[in-house]
């Protein structure tokens, strides 16, 4: 307990920063002081209590080694830092650390405030707390005698984003643009003036974190227009996406613009097409996630890792279902109403059959991205990921093949996402409509040959990891076959996604012929390898049962565990014993012998006698 108790008062008196010399310019590294506390706190994992805790037990002990207490236990008296007062360093740390204190506590609100408008008021509120202390560190740092340049530079950075946050918040985004561009400035002025690489990196840091919220107030205020927009938004949003815990906020935001300008392009989306006919979409969900859908291309090519393709996946299929849900209450509504029209009614599930169709594909695309990733680890992985799926929508590109799977993918693994894939496509064959037409089932049919190719493939992989080589054999073979057949239909189909399948299953053939090759010369080596093991085998390996007309010389013989008989003995084919049938006795008329029975006497008497005493 003693050492546990020295060790935290040590903590705190480290914490606490030194008393400044007589003389001595005042340097407070206002970022990298921040930077470090948020770090060591709570932020890493977005932790805004914590961090807020740590600020408030700061400024207690910074009160503390300066006896500048608001006053004692049973009267508050409080004080105000003016310039005459700061005669140590100490001063500015305690101003700095209110301005945290305060803007800590407002991000913690903001997720609340979401749902909770009293909560977004509180927000405010500590947002404005921030900013005075903020501006007083900057009024203190500038009349200061004993600031240096550095420290008046920082502040007034702090200071200028501290408000741009809060002018953000409030939506007047011509302030905050001129806030947030102040501080860009001067971040990357000191970042140049610096020597230590370190410092440098962290001022540039700075610098580009705040990038992402001068260009969307930028698109606020109408610096950006066109049909660029939403390409801009979503630039902005993966940019936010890769910066610190602090730019959530701004991420919430671009999701709310983007949510908005689909809105407005939705409008314009008035009907779709399916199976030849114009269906008229009239559910604003279904709307907006059909714009989505459109925009979901540009999105996944602009992706730099798996796992973002793989997010934006899971958020359109999302967005997929609840559009479904959606129609569904709709047409709930319109089979429940007695004036119901029965051409409404057949739109509606046309447009749901659609929805359904839309969600299978975009499953599958998902499924082949993974599939082409998880084999990104094999030998002919490069070869294989240069094929462009149908999900070419959703870029397999250097997004998805830039870097192989974290852990050791095996080939089951790979057949299972495939059994996935080719499940998608009897689901998008068995859909109402699917089999009318034509054309659109004879496109998903070569797909699904082709896929089935992939499949057997990796089965065929999965067998030769287990040096199982006739049935990789086998497979191999069978892949070749399927890959022919695919080719011929898909070379029928006009469509651009499925002639690039077809180059892909052309890739795929010389890669099944290497491996045929392959495994062919593993199955001669191993059996090449047994037959010289059985060659070099002695004597002396038999029992001696085995071997008693052969002379060998046998010293195990002589040892506690001689090899006298193989136990348990091997099994003996012996003949089955034969099984007698007599035909012949159902056919034989026995004499009849009535006439030489014994007969005995009747009558009462026979009858008592036999009754008690017996008889014959």
């Amino acid at each position: 307990m003693a050492t546990e108790t020295a060790s935290s008062v040590e903590a705190c008196v480290e914490d606490v920063p030194a008393a400044n010399k007589a003389g001595e310019p005042y340097c407070v590294e206002i970022l990298l002081i921040i930077k470090d506390s948020q770090a060591q706190h709570g932020l890493r994992h977005n932790d805004y209590s914590r961090y807020r805790a740590y600020c408030a037990r700061r400024i207690h002990r910074i009160r503390k080694s300066l006896h500048f207490q608001h006053g004692h236990k049973s009267r508050y008296n409080p004080k105000k830092i003016t310039v005459e007062k700061v005669t140590d360093v100490r001063y500015l740390h305690l101003v700095l650390m209110s301005a945290e204190r305060a803007w800590a506590y407002a991000m913690e609100l903001r997720p609340q405030s979401n749902t909770e408008p009293r909560k977004h008021f509180s927000l405010l509120k500590k947002l404005r707390r921030a900013e005075q202390y903020a501006v007083e560190l900057e009024e203190l740092c500038s009349a200061c005698p004993q600031a240096d340049a550095r420290t008046k530079l920082e502040a007034q950075a702090y200071s200028a984003w501290i408000h741009g946050t809060r002018q953000f918040e409030l939506k007047d985004y011509k302030n905050a643009l001129s806030s947030f561009r102040t501080t860009r400035t001067i971040y990357e002025r000191l970042s140049e003036a610096l020597v230590d690489e370190e410092q440098r990196r962290t001022y540039q840091a700075r610098a580009q974190e705040v990038e992402p919220n001068i260009q969307y107030c930028a698109y606020q205020i109408g610096q950006m227009q066109g049909t660029t927009d939403i390409k801009k938004l979503m630039e902005l949003r993966k940019q936010a996406a890769m910066m610190s815990g602090t730019q959530e906020f701004l991420a919430a935001e671009i999701d709310n613009a983007l949510s908005q300008v689909r809105e407005k392009q939705a409008t314009k989306l008035q009907e779709v097409s399916w199976h030849g006919a114009m269906v008229p979409v009239r559910n604003e969900k279904v709307r907006v996630f059909l714009i989505h859908v459109q925009d979901s291309k540009g999105e996944a090519e602009r992706a730099e890792t798996h796992e973002a393709v793989m997010e934006l996946y899971d958020n359109i299929l999302s967005e997929c279902q609840q559009a479904a849900h959606s129609l569904q209450e709709d047409l709930k509504v319109e089979n429940a109403n007695k004036r119901r029209s029965e051409t409404i009614i057949s739109q509606l599930q046309q447009l749901l059959a659609y929805l359904s169709f839309t969600r299978l594909t975009k499953t599958a695309e998902r499924n082949l991205l993974m599939a082409q990733h998880m084999s990104q680890q094999f030998a002919f992985g490069p070869q294989l990921t240069g094929r462009e799926s149908s999900a070419k929508a959703a870029a397999a590109s250097a997004a998805v093949a830039s870097a192989p799977p974290s852990k050791a993918v095996k080939p089951e693994e790979v057949v299972r996402v495939y059994d996935l894939v080719l499940q998608n496509v009897s689901d998008m064959l068995d859909l109402g409509g699917v089999d009318e037409d034509e054309q659109l089932t004879r496109e998903l049919s070569a797909l699904r040959l082709c896929f089935r190719s992939f499949r057997c493939f990796f089965s065929a992989e999965a067998y030769a990891a287990t040096r199982r080589w006739k049935e990789a054999l086998a497979l191999y073979d069978r892949t070749s076959l399927l890959i022919s057949d695919a080719e011929s239909q898909l070379s029928q189909c006009s469509l651009t996604v499925l002639k690039e399948e077809a180059a892909a299953a052309g890739r795929l053939s010389g890669i099944v012929r290497g491996r045929l090759c392959a495994a062919q010369a593993s199955y001669i080596l191993d059996v090449e390898a047994v037959t010289e093991k059985m060659g070099g085998l002695d004597v002396a390996d038999k029992p001696l049962l085995d071997r008693l007309d052969s002379i060998a010389a046998d010293k195990g013989l002589t040892t506690g565990q001689p090899n006298i008989i193989a136990f348990p003995p091997d099994f003996e084919a012996i003949a089955c014993k034969p099984l007698f049938f007599d035909l012949a006795l159902n056919h034989i008329d026995y004499p009849d012998l009535d006439d030489r029975i014994e007969k005995q006497a009747g009558g009462l008497t026979g009858f008592v006698k036999g009754l008690f005493w017996g008889g014959k």
